[in-house]
């Protein structure tokens, strides 16, 4: 038993180390997306995220309002960057949506 919680504490360990650095290039790769989109740039830190799952929040909650063309949430540096439609869309709104997460949204 006890070498069965070992090396189930062992394969969470070594996941959650890969899941940071994945999640760090995901970041990564999405903040290039938002920076090759068309429309207007916003950054905004975001308080309270520990996860890989907490940034996905975010960015469903950021993609949803209409006028987001990209959203890139990264929860280790803290931070969201948004390409958006400022026809459509303000900043007060994409704050909006953060907020909504349950995680604290400023402007940065």
């Amino acid at each position: 038993m006890l070498t069965t919680l070992l090396f189930a504490l062992n394969m969470t360990t070594t996941e959650a180390q890969a899941c940071a650095m994945a999640d760090a290039q995901a970041a990564a790769d999405a903040k290039a997306e938002v920076e090759a989109s068309e429309g207007n740039k916003a950054t905004f830190k975001v308080e309270g995220m520990t996860c890989g799952g907490c940034s996905s929040k975010v960015i469903a909650a950021l993609q949803g309002v209409d006028g987001v063309h990209a959203a890139a949430v990264d929860y280790q540096a803290g931070t969201a960057t948004v390409a958006f439609d400022p026809a459509k869309v303000d900043e007060a709104k994409l704050l909006e949506a953060i907020n909504t997460t349950g995680f604290a949204g400023s402007n940065s």
